[in-house]
């Protein structure tokens, strides 16, 4: 997950998503993070991501814009606890833990497709055609 830092500058760092609920992608944080005080900041995000496979150019990704929308759902921040091994170590309990912060993505706008579409390489018929979707 990309976001702007405090000092303007772009940080990148690994984010794994925790639930799907009420069709919203929803992710964890702790408000003593550095992610926290960007996001408060500046909630717009990009993420980029993709499995690599042994034939890499079918390898597929995917990259997407959104902005992060900070909610208190206790049944959220359950679901993520119950999920998730490593918040379940940190939080099992202290569930009501005020630094404990769950956040959506809303205004998703992105692109899924595999390396084999990149310029400079013919077309194939087996590559998977790019795919643009917004929610």
């Amino acid at each position: 997950m990309a976001t702007i830092g405090l000092d303007g500058k772009p940080k990148v760092r690994p984010m794994q998503y925790m639930v799907l609920e009420d069709g919203k992608l929803w992710f964890c944080t702790n408000s003593k993070k550095e992610v926290f005080a960007e996001l408060q900041a500046n909630p717009f995000v990009e993420l980029c991501g993709c499995k690599l496979e042994k034939d890499e150019m079918q390898t597929p990704w995917i990259r997407f814009s959104a902005e992060a929308v900070f909610e208190e759902r206790q049944d959220i921040r359950d679901a993520i606890i119950d999920k998730s091994a490593i918040v379940n170590a940190l939080y099992k309990t202290m569930r009501d833990n005020p630094i404990f912060k769950v956040f959506y993505l809303k205004d998703i706008d992105g692109w899924m497709t595999n390396l084999g579409h990149v310029k400079g390489l013919e077309n194939r018929e087996e590559f998977a055609r790019p795919v643009h979707f917004k929610f």
